[in-house]
């Protein structure tokens, strides 16, 4: 028998708006709709005011040693907590995985784990140190927004994007951790008393030093060939526009600058990516979870690989969904191909069985209503006594203060330069209409009632 958490208020936590936002919010309406409160923003807002939310459900984003005081305080002050790994989609193998993404304390924290599809499940159940906490295959959100049903929500967007840029190619890069926000952000950043001259950064979490430097210079192999291949082709397809669209933790001025002197290249990395993919004519890129999205949304996509001596650290499936070329001739020739109307991905069973087992809820029930249907069925309110409730209180406080302080660092991943970059500022006009949009698509009663708590953080309420 299902427990009743109808009045419990989900905690929605984002940390990246433009990949996170618009599936959170297609959870959050059919939350709303079911009758749970929603509170949803910037991760940064939520996690420091735990204390000051009504007991809820906490939907966390990760399981790192890096959430376990979050998860701890949520504990403390009566929340229960779900989790899903953002990041284990396309992922690093096993070993390294495991130290990089997973934490037992964290995991021992949490009261519910779900799975993007078998092959996550698999990765998590040969965790050494997992221990007894439930975990579900359920899909992710992200993957129901790819689905036919749910696509015309973009459709606006696709319409905006085609006036203003035309033609376009567009170019995804994944280079967060060796042109970081900031140099402290990469595998590794030059230091001149380190070993090799290099010091391990945080992008090097969980990683062996001698692993983190051959990844960096890598990785910067790659990089390069992609700043030498980017003016070929904005030089090889004058009469189309070219939109590079930089990872959110990545420095986007590096390639402003870089960039600059060819008036069809544009440096945009507003808004979600998938009307990007519906609206372009062609996807390039370098083992980017955007190639599972594309592929999954028909279009064409190309990877370029420029380097060998990379299987160590490639990442399954993204160039598999793809086009690989080798050479930045071949990249040309491979877009050309589909500018002259040649598309090169044609869907095909080997491609549609890796994505099944990636992602399980591309057909059959939405992800959404698998994961609300599993916190309502297992998910109960928790009872804290008053002196660990007190704890928890002042624990979320003293963290708060920390935060505050940090954020006044101007470049660091606290600071509010980074913050701005991740999640800018939402209006309560076009959170609103987001959410009409998504629950007019869903069938769903409209959320009664949105009110802006601050910038970045939002109350829904039920009819």
């Amino acid at each position: 028998m299902a427990h009743n958490v109808s009045k419990l208020p989900l905690l929605i936590p984002i940390e990246n708006q433009v990949r996170e936002l618009d599936a959170k919010l297609l959870l959050a309406a059919h939350a709303v709709s079911r009758g749970h409160a929603c509170y949803i923003g910037w991760k940064g807002a939520i996690d420091g005011h735990l204390n000051e939310f009504p007991k809820g459900i906490y939907f966390a984003k990760s399981l790192t040693s890096r959430n376990v005081k979050v998860l701890r305080i949520s504990q403390l002050l009566g929340h229960a907590v779900v989790a899903w790994d953002e990041e284990a989609l396309v992922h690093y193998p096993p070993e390294i995985y495991y130290a990089r993404r997973l934490d037992r304390t964290a995991l021992e924290l949490t009261d519910q784990v779900f799975a993007w599809g078998d092959d996550n499940k698999t990765l998590l159940e040969g965790y050494p140190n997992y221990p007894d906490t439930p975990l579900k295959v359920a899909g992710n959100p992200r993957a129901d927004l790819l689905r036919p049903e749910l696509r015309p929500f973009f459709d606006d967007q696709v319409k905006d994007i085609k006036n203003q840029f035309g033609d376009f190619i567009l170019i995804n890069t994944n280079f967060g951790t060796i042109n970081g926000y900031y140099p402290e952000m990469n595998l590794c950043y030059p230091k001149d008393d380190a070993p090799d001259g290099l010091e391990m950064g945080r992008g090097a979490v969980g990683f062996p030093r001698e692993f983190a430097v051959q990844m960096f210079k890598f990785r910067v192999t790659v990089l390069d060939a992609f700043k030498a291949l980017v003016p070929l082709i904005a030089e090889k397809f004058p009469d189309h526009t070219i939109v590079l669209r930089p990872h959110p933790a990545e420095n986007r001025d590096m390639w402003r600058e870089h960039l600059g002197r060819y008036d069809n290249v544009h440096v945009i990395a507003e808004g979600n990516v998938v009307p990007w993919l519906m609206a372009c004519d062609v996807l390039l890129h370098n083992g980017c979870t955007t190639a599972l999205e594309a592929y999954i949304l028909g279009r064409p996509v190309v990877a370029y690989v420029p380097s060998s001596g990379g299987e160590n650290f490639a990442t399954e499936p993204p160039n598999k969904m793809s086009t690989v070329s080798t050479t930045a001739e071949g990249v040309i020739e491979n877009i050309d191909a589909v500018l002259s109307g040649r598309p090169n991905t044609a869907r095909d069973a080997r491609r549609d069985e890796i994505l099944e087992r990636f992602i399980s809820s591309m057909s059959g029930d939405f992800a959404t209503t698998r994961i609300l249907d599993a916190v309502e069925q297992d998910i109960s309110p928790r009872l804290v006594p008053m002196h660990k409730w007190l704890w928890g209180y002042l624990f979320a406080l003293g963290r708060r203060l920390v935060r505050q302080v940090k954020m006044s660092d101007r470049v660091g991943r606290f600071s509010v330069g980074f913050k701005q970059q991740r999640f800018p500022d939402v209006t309560e006009e076009s959170l609103k209409l987001k959410l009409d949009n998504l629950s007019a698509l869903g069938g769903l009663s409209s959320v009664a009632q949105v009110d802006q708590l601050r910038p970045d953080l939002f109350r829904l309420t039920p009819q």
